[in-house]
């Protein structure tokens, strides 16, 4: 009796390692696959790896084994993994367009691609990337149904109001369709609380629909003030993904119409809210045509709007007056704390210290971003100009002396060494960074991280 039940647990127990090992992969051809999904009525999971790959191995062992995981995709798909680089990898991976691995798709019993992505994911994301396959197949007949009569000539306001939804849900985006719907409603209507999520969805430049977009704001900014700001901010929202748009169409025109727009609602430049997300339409029109131009590849328009640009910018962000706020700050909380020390206040102590944090992090977003912008835009500057032009040279190694003095820190030191190294001024790049060590060194106010110190130090040494 005690001998059965031993092999009973035993048989049990040896089951439930089989049923909770994560993705059960099928074995076999691709064409036994799609058999198997046509008889199964089911999408095709298909893990695209290398051996070479570190993030795919990461993928199989640690994410593909999780029960969660094994219990959505073994019920919900057909799974098929295989070497892109073996037996009928290379067809696939060139079917799919597979540029880096992991890749990962989902296709239906035809093969036809349904949605892929790239990269590693945890099981709870690898569940939601599971999850929008089954959502967009579900979607497919519908989506197809409305493509086919909007491409017919159908464009009224409910129809477009409920194709957009479609796409949205879809995760296919607007495009078009988007801009479309919204210029079907009238001003009332495309001001209310329902639309603003849609204008921050906006992502084709429509000169047209914008200025209604402004005029609008004005207006409804005197009334509800609330409202106007979330209006302000979705139409910021939109503005950078146009930006992206034109950028990748080369259309310049439309560059010019988004810069129009951001100067008619007041040409809200916020370091703050660019660094947090909130896009590059938050920046600066000059640093926008600058970007535009080196995607771009318009050499000329780029060196010469870089020089002007530079030259006000040293203008009106001097090193001296820089210098001369820094000095007032660091005084102002040295004093401070000298006061909580003669107290014996360790608690005020570390209360200045977090508003000194504070301080210097919306303080000093502005020259922060606007350094890093300046190391990269001359970068892209000292490639495209005559390097053996000394006045270009020193031109350039000028604009990041500048791009350091805006933000003395570690990691900008070490970026504008890189730099100046680059442009074959190794003495200088050294110059950096032992600066950077004195100024940290002379700082009672520093809490620069001691890793950043020891690898700047480091790296002096071996120059």
């Amino acid at each position: 009796m005690m001998r059965r039940i031993f092999f009973t647990i035993a048989i049990l127990l040896f089951s439930w390692n089989v049923f909770s090992q994560g993705i059960q992969f099928e074995i076999g051809s691709w064409k036994e696959v799609l058999q198997k999904a046509k008889q199964e009525n089911k999408l095709i999971f298909v893990d695209l790896y290398t051996t070479w790959c570190g993030p795919c191995k990461k993928m199989a062992a640690d994410t593909f084994p999780q029960q969660a995981v094994g219990d959505y995709f073994n019920k919900n798909f057909v799974n098929y993994k295989i070497d892109a680089e073996k037996g009928e990898g290379p067809e696939l991976a060139g079917k799919y367009e597979v540029s880096a691995y992991p890749t990962l798709v989902f296709v239906n019993a035809a093969g036809e691609l349904v949605y892929k992505f790239m990269g590693v994911r945890t099981a709870d994301k690898l569940i939601a990337e599971g999850e929008k396959a089954v959502r967009l197949y579900a979607l497919a007949p519908s989506i197809a149904a409305m493509e086919k009569e909007y491409e017919q000539g159908k464009r009224g306001k409910v129809f477009l109001g409920e194709y957009y939804a479609l796409l949205k849900e879809s995760g296919a985006g607007g495009g078009i369709v988007l801009n479309e719907y919204l210029k079907c409603l009238s001003d009332e209507e495309l001001l209310l609380e329902e639309n603003v999520s849609n204008i921050g969805n906006i992502s084709i430049f429509d000169p047209v629909l914008f200025d209604r977009l402004v005029k609008g704001i004005k207006k409804v900014e005197g009334e509800n003030k609330k409202l106007g700001n979330r209006l302000n901010t979705s139409v910021m929202k939109s503005l950078s993904a146009c930006f992206a748009t034109c950028v990748k169409e080369k259309d310049e025109k439309a560059l010019e119409g988004i810069l129009g727009v951001k100067a008619g609602l007041g040409n809200l430049e916020n370091g703050m809210s660019a660094m947090m997300g909130g896009g590059k339409s938050y920046l600066p029109a000059e640093q926008l045509r600058l970007d535009f131009y080196s995607n771009n590849r318009l050499d000329d328009k780029f060196k010469t709007l870089m020089s002007e640009y530079m030259i006000a910018q040293q203008q009106e962000n001097s090193i001296d007056s820089l210098r001369k706020t820094e000095k007032i700050t660091n005084r102002h909380f040295e004093m401070l704390i000298d006061s909580a020390r003669m107290k014996n206040d360790s608690a005020a102590i570390v209360s200045i210290r977090k508003t000194m944090g504070m301080a210097s992090l919306f303080g000093g977003v502005k020259y922060k971003l606007l350094s890093s912008f300046v190391i990269s835009a001359t970068r892209h500057y000292w490639k495209i100009t005559d390097q053996q032009n000394v006045g270009e040279k020193k031109k350039c190694i000028a604009w990041v002396n500048y791009a350091y003095q805006l933000d003395r820190t570690p990691a900008t030191a070490w970026g504008c060494a890189d730099l100046l190294e680059e442009i074959g001024e190794k003495q200088g790049a050294k110059k950096f960074l032992n600066d950077v060590l004195e100024v940290i060194k002379n700082n009672s106010l520093s809490d620069a991280d001691p890793k950043d110190i020891q690898s700047v130090t480091e790296r002096v040494e071996k120059m």
